[in-house]
């Protein structure tokens, strides 16, 4: 037999992870491209074919990313790619028709499942190649990836089987909605008429009013997890999770008296979403309910609309009794290594088998990642960990702690293997801090435009806060400088009112209006004066001198407009963490 080197790749990647609208949807996408990937490296080794990436030894441990090499014996490559190829795709459909048969709606509509079907059969896109080996790794391995790239550029263009003149998926817009549009709600449909179809949606698709599911949706929807649990925490239970952790043990009994005379307002068909004991048991906080149902504007999705002023009373009465309510705000963190490409060509010149073991040192540090994430110190939600990419929700008082820990990880695991320049791997880190009701999909735009900013330096942390009105607030600064230690000293500050809100404000106020023309030494000045006459401890104090200090040499170092943007970022980490009530709060 001959020997080649096999490269598979799985895709879409993006278009079909981000189409989501529920958290719990972008996880699924993700997870069932990681099951497509883990069954065809399994089906390689099944042929007795040599892992390369990934190279580890039991597959079922973590994600396995969407990209695939192996090094395989045979007489017939041809045959052997088309069999792998046609294998993946039988197996989503096998899986497809499995779940199908269990959506209610689908018994009752054929011609639909049988639509949603098609829509199946059409959604992957696998491209591989192989080249016979030649004893020299590194041209091998060069030679494979033009080959791929250049099966990648060969586009294949067909009418797909199930186009109809139908409403568009109202996720992607790519492909037609398999639920029959008389199951939606219409203008000319009464109160009680839309009642009926909006339990109708639920009960037979899974679906609401203003949803039109592909076939593809609706895969990602019903999706099942370990065990069959389909549940994930919504980006409000994430966004909630600061104000729980505060103050559920504390005000236990008013909780659940909340949970318990809330319940009487639930429709027995729309049950709230639960989230999984098992796997999210650091941030089971309420009973097991996802904490969407502590934010008032979302109450409306679960308590019809004759019960909805009754149920939202009983939310204020737990909001009065705590003194608060929960900040809606959450993280997304999007990490990706850095250096990684040069060092995997650095590492080709040492041949397969220093590969093999990045590739298990790279695997090491993926597997290790959930229990970061969702351990107790975190309780975030990991949606992937394949390789050197992140996905991640995580609450913002913890969300910056974790990051560090991840990129101390990720250098420790892989800080053996350089490039030729003698450069190490490091991770980029962007964090999105979002609105939970805003659409995910801005908010995954958000988090990767952060983790871009971030990549431009590399070995960095990028954060954007994108608050509900105004514009975009972005920082920046590598995991080597003190940026982080220092964004932390500003939110403690914070935290203890040591430095007032407006201080912030003024100091972007005052680059806006004269930053450009100003001498920068005359806008360091102007910018100290204002600091100096700023009031802390609610007026009761002048801000410490350690502190003015510090706040001196950021500005010297990296300008006003750095440091008050700063400032507000830090500010919504504060409130996240808590501001000491007034008679604990520390004077500077």
């Amino acid at each position: 037999m001959n020997s080649y080197l096999f490269l598979l790749t799985i895709g879409p990647v993006q278009s079909f992870i981000a189409a989501a609208r529920k958290s719990r949807d972008l996880w699924a996408g993700s997870h069932l491209l990681s099951e497509l990937s883990r069954y065809a490296a399994q089906e390689l080794k099944a042929l007795n074919a040599t892992l390369i990436f990934p190279a580890q030894e039991e597959l079922d441990k973590h994600e396995v990313v969407n990209r695939i090499l192996a090094r395989i014996e045979t007489d017939q490559p041809k045959q052997v790619g088309e069999q792998i190829e046609r294998n993946i795709r039988n197996f989503l459909r096998e899986q497809a028709v499995q779940l199908f048969q269990k959506i209610p709606g689908f018994k009752k509509e054929p011609d639909s499942q049988k639509q949603a079907l098609d829509q199946i059969d059409d959604l992957l896109e696998i491209a591989w190649a192989c080249v016979a080996t030649t004893g020299n790794y590194q041209h091998d391995r060069a030679a494979v990836e033009k080959a791929l790239a250049a099966r990648k550029a060969t586009r294949d263009f067909r009418r797909p089987a199930y186009a109809a003149a139908v409403p568009k998926s109202s996720i992607d817009g790519l492909r037609e909605s398999v639920i029959p549009e008389r199951y939606h709600p219409h203008p000319g449909d009464n109160e009680k008429e839309r009642r009926r179809k909006h339990l109708q949606l639920l009960d037979l698709f899974g679906a609401k009013p203003s949803e039109r599911l592909s076939g593809v949706d609706l895969l990602k929807r019903h999706l099942p997890g370990s065990g069959g649990v389909t549940d994930f925490p919504s980006t409000s239970h994430i966004a909630a999770l600061p104000w729980l952790a505060r103050y559920s043990q504390t005000f236990a009994s008013a909780f659940d008296s909340y949970v318990k005379d809330i319940r009487q307002f639930f429709d027995q068909n729309a049950q709230p979403a639960k989230i999984n004991r098992e796997r999210f048991r650091n941030i089971n906080l309420l009973q097991g309910y996802d904490a969407s149902i502590v934010f008032e504007e979302r109450l409306a999705e679960d308590v019809d609309a004759v019960d909805l002023p009754a149920a939202r009373s009983r939310l204020h009465d737990l909001y009065t009794a705590l003194g608060s309510r929960p900040e809606p705000y959450y993280a997304i963190l999007h990490a990706d290594g850095d250096h990684m490409g040069k060092v995997i060509d650095h590492l080709a010149t040492e041949g397969i088998e220093k590969h093999q073991q990045f590739s298990r040192s790279l695997d090491s540090f993926a597997a290790g990642v959930r229990a970061i994430v969702e351990g107790p110190d975190y309780r975030g939600a990991l949606v992937y960990a394949g390789g050197d990419d992140v996905l991640a929700f995580l609450p913002l008082d913890t969300v910056l702690s974790c990051a560090r820990l991840l990129a101390q990880r990720f250098a420790e695991a892989l800080g053996a293997y350089q490039t030729t320049d003698k450069l190490a791997p490091t991770l980029s880190i962007g964090i999105a801090i979002v609105h939970h009701i805003e659409p995910l999909s801005t908010a995954l735009d958000l988090a990767r435009q952060a983790e871009k900013m971030a990549k431009r330096s590399r070995n960095a942390l990028a954060i954007i806060l994108s608050k509900r009105s105004g514009a975009d607030t972005a920082i920046w600064g590598g995991w080597d400088t003190d940026f982080v230690d220092r964004l932390e000293r500003w939110i403690e500050l914070h935290q203890t009112d040591a430095l007032p809100d407006g201080a912030a404000f003024e100091l972007r106020d005052l680059y806006h209006r004269v930053g450009p023309v100003l001498p920068k030494e005359a806008l360091h000045a102007e910018a100290m004066r204002i600091l100096q006459r700023k009031r802390a401890a609610r007026g009761q104090s002048e801000i410490g001198s350690n502190d003015l200090t510090r706040l001196e040499q950021t500005l010297q170092s990296y300008g006003v407009q750095t440091l008050a943007n700063e400032l507000i970022v830090a500010r919504e980490f504060a409130r996240a963490r808590g501001l000491q009530p007034a008679e604990e709060r520390i004077p500077a």
